[in-house]
């Protein structure tokens, strides 16, 4: 899948559509180019704190769900107040979206984003049973219900829409134990299951894409984190029950290198592992007298990193300090 189509675009979306959902396969999505120097991270140097008082004005004092677009800009969600509102690089708001009401842009119980091919927003609803697209000006494109197939699985509280590097839209599903392609129609892709072999996964809790298509799935049931190819075959695992001590990781992300940064709740931190699953370093968020405990976490391609604490009603905004490839 490779984003919602460039109908959206246009002036008589409105009337279609039945079709704006169509993918438009002749053109290809288009790639991110990097403009930063590669290599390892080594360090996240604090670039902003965007805290309490500052969402409250923004209007999302309980961030549940952060986002990165290609530009740098930062989607936050907060699911309490149903809002999105769209932060440029230095923490300005762009645009403000959803909100309480009966017009079919108000947003009835959103729990997660996903941004596409396309930049266009998606808002997976649960109370609408439906996933909402915006444009990247916040101008509403449509809304469209899951396939009922997959109805009881895309709106769970746990459920997580993602897009992989190739623009294809995913759904992580617990009840499946699996990531499932979907199509423009927002039915299931293919029928086969996508992660091998069925035992590999005891639950599904987070997961995030490689830039080769692979992913990351954290197992809650194993205490583990899952390394998957692009053909769903299990490479590796990295233990959460050993020296690493994250008992507890929230959310994964990963950045254009392949670097897997986890969201650890009750270490109350950010750790960082290679490409390998080998752990890099961690940067701690909270202590004892300041808990800090993690829920939301986004990664820009242009080396930035969001996490978000809803109960505190704090976000953290650092820079990945990289060394050079020699």
């Amino acid at each position: 899948m490779s984003g919602f189509s460039p109908l959206f675009r246009s002036g008589f979306a409105a009337s279609l559509a039945a079709s704006i959902f169509a993918i438009s396969s002749a053109i290809a999505a288009p790639s991110i180019t990097r403009e930063l120097p590669a290599g390892p991270p080594l360090a996240l140097r604090t670039e902003r704190i965007l805290d309490r008082e500052a969402l409250e004005a923004l209007g999302v004092p309980r961030p549940s769900r952060l986002k990165f677009d290609s530009a740098g800009n930062l989607y936050v969600l907060d699911a309490v107040s149903r809002r999105v509102v769209k932060l440029d690089p230095r923490g300005a708001a762009l645009l403000d979206l959803g909100g309480y009401g009966d017009d079919e842009a108000s947003f009835s119980v959103p729990c997660d984003l996903a941004v596409d091919a396309r930049q266009s927003l998606l808002v997976l609803d649960r109370g609408k049973g439906a996933v909402m697209a915006f444009d990247g000006s916040g101008r509403f494109l449509a809304a469209r219900t899951v396939d009922a197939d997959l109805a009881a699985e895309a709106f769970t509280p746990a459920a997580r829409l993602l897009v992989d590097p190739f623009g294809a839209l995913w759904l992580l599903s617990a009840r499946s134990r699996d990531l499932v392609s979907l199509d423009e129609r927002l039915a299931r892709a293919r029928q086969s299951r996508f992660l091998a072999p069925e035992e590999s996964l005891g639950a599904v809790a987070a997961a995030a894409f490689l830039p080769d298509g692979g992913v990351w799935i954290h197992d809650p049931a194993a205490g583990a984190l899952r390394r998957f190819a692009p053909s769903g075959r299990l490479l590796g695992t990295v233990s959460l029950r050993d020296s690493t001590g994250v008992a507890s990781p929230s959310e994964l992300a990963t950045d254009g290198e392949g670097y897997l940064y986890v969201s650890d709740a009750e270490g109350q931190r950010l750790v960082v592992y290679d490409p390998e699953g080998a752990l890099r370093f961690s940067r701690a968020l909270g202590g004892p007298t300041a808990p800090w405990r993690p829920a939301a976490l986004a990664v820009s391609r242009l080396d930035r990193i969001a996490i978000a604490d809803p109960a505190r009603g704090e976000i953290q905004i650092f820079t990945i300090e990289r060394g050079r490839a020699p």
